[in-house]
């Protein structure tokens, strides 16, 4: 028995984990977000079930509008033929009403469901574009447009990128675009009613930020509870394990890995390390 999971929750670039570094280097798949209402369909014990964005058990009025569109039987006809051969979809589409809620897309004459998203259960993730195109093309649904895919080298260039994209959504009276990382499965959105996002200078390869202090002092204590006070002071035991912990800190937030690893283990002051919080008031 198969069970419903709330749509990734869309944020801007810049209220990622890290910010958007998180993207360098990644291939991103650009689409066309439509703007209308999130509505998706599962099976449950082989019963197609109809949600919204935030509940399982969709309002009455949207399961009304989503079984009167031309696709809700094509939808629940690839579930049902997907399911044959041991596949079990979540699928996502915008349910789109005959005027826009921001009135930025034209009139339409008939209410339309597109496909923008799948879940898999069996591999737990979101299928790729070229996957939920391949089930849109088969079952003959309309599907989100794909506008660019590219790879950011910097936050200049996706910055830039952003911008491009954003005004072809002008030039298409599109909402915005929504970007993913399937890889990694992060998404995000960026409407044409937002600010615009600051320039950075341009990098020729992918150069992520300065550690921060607070994220010099964690990595060596981590390397320090590790170590062992009897040994921090043996250069040779203590140094490979303290540049260890620097990757592994620049890796899982996306900063640059210290030059001076070598220095900020000789001169940071040992109490700072031993009990980082405390430390800090004592130096400030």
């Amino acid at each position: 028995m198969s069970e419903w999971k709330k749509y990734y929750d869309l944020e801007p670039i810049r209220r990622l984990r890290n910010d958007g570094r998180e993207l360098l280097g990644e291939t991103i798949t650009l689409t066309e977000k439509r703007d209308g209402e999130n509505v998706s369909l599962w099976l449950c014990n082989g019963e197609p079930q109809i949600s919204s964005h935030n509940l399982e058990q969709a309002s009455e009025d949207i399961v009304s509008r989503f079984k009167a569109t031309e696709q809700y039987k094509k939808a629940v006809d690839l579930l049902k033929s997907e399911s044959e051969y041991n596949k079990t979809y979540i699928i996502y589409g915008e349910l789109l009403k005959t005027s826009s809620p921001t009135r930025i897309e034209p009139k339409r004459k008939h209410i339309q469901w597109v496909l923008f998203d799948a879940w898999n259960f069996e591999e737990e993730r979101y299928v790729s574009y070229t996957q939920l195109y391949q089930l849109a093309y088969h079952y003959r649904l309309p599907i989100v447009r794909c506008v660019d895919f590219f790879i950011p080298q910097n936050m200049e260039e996706l910055t830039d990128k952003i911008a491009e994209m954003l005004k072809w959504c002008k030039r298409h009276r599109r909402e915005g675009i929504v970007g993913k990382d399937y890889k990694n499965q992060v998404f995000f959105k960026e409407k044409i009613d937002l600010s615009k996002l600051p320039k950075l200078p341009r990098q020729a390869q992918p150069q992520y930020p300065p550690m921060p202090e607070e994220r010099i002092l964690r990595a060596l204590q981590h390397a320090y509870d590790e170590i062992g006070s009897e040994n921090w002071k043996d250069v040779k035991v203590a140094m490979p394990i303290v540049a260890r912990h620097f990757a592994t800190e620049a890796r899982e937030h996306n900063w640059s890995t210290p030059r001076n690893m070598y220095q900020l283990y000789l001169n940071t002051p040992l109490e700072m390390i031993v009990s980082p919080k405390e430390s800090k008031q004592k130096y400030e």
